[in-house]
């Protein structure tokens, strides 16, 4: 995952300050997402026992892990594929959330079956995350990182937000997150994460 400068870090705060603590959102459902999984901010009970175990982690890499610790806890997923996420915390941080779910790292790059899955840009991300949508159900979610990195992820976050139907998105800057379901409407929340 990039690392983001603090300046970096305050100037997408500031310009997103607007969009916190789920204002202006209308769904009940996408509005607890935000204030209790997204944003939450009371410390889960695993964090001091995971940030003790990786301290090396930059700001924003643990904060995408504890939000992947508060999605699998809501979520609570059978199977979880991470493509291209490097190191064991990620997975660790996911196992924390869902005691239940088995963590595969995709290297075989197939994502059917998957409930959730955590994709990072390298070779192959789009051809997983096509095949992870294709096998998508109700309520199936997937996290696509840095998504503002280079032109090839934002172009594929505008094919998602554009193309991609049934689908409920919050944009946090930092990583998107895709949410599968036919029955809600086609949404982009953009959030300050």
């Amino acid at each position: 995952m990039t690392e983001y400068s603090k300046l970096r870090r305050i100037m997408v705060w500031t310009a997103r300050i607007g969009r916190c603590r789920g204002f202006g959102v209308q769904s009940p459902w996408a509005y607890r997402m935000v204030r209790y999984v997204i944003n939450e901010h009371w410390p889960y009970y695993a964090y001091a026992r995971l940030a003790a175990r990786y301290p090396r982690l930059g700001v924003v890499e643990r904060r995408v892990c504890e939000l992947c610790l508060r999605l699998a806890n809501r979520l609570q997923p059978g199977r979880v594929l991470t493509y291209g996420v490097d190191g064991t915390a990620l997975p660790d941080y996911i196992r924390a959330g869902c005691r239940r779910a088995v963590v595969d790292g995709g290297g075989d790059g197939t994502a059917d079956k998957a409930d959730f899955a955590v994709i990072a840009p390298c070779e192959g991300f789009r051809r997983v995350f096509e095949s992870f949508c294709a096998a998508a159900c109700d309520d199936s979610a997937a996290m696509l990182l840095d998504i503002r990195r280079d032109k090839t992820m934002r172009r594929l976050w505008r094919k998602v937000l554009e193309e991609r139907p049934g689908v409920v998105t919050f944009d946090l800057y930092y990583c998107g997150l895709v949410f599968f379901d036919k029955k809600r409407y086609k949404q982009n929340y953009i959030i300050n994460f």
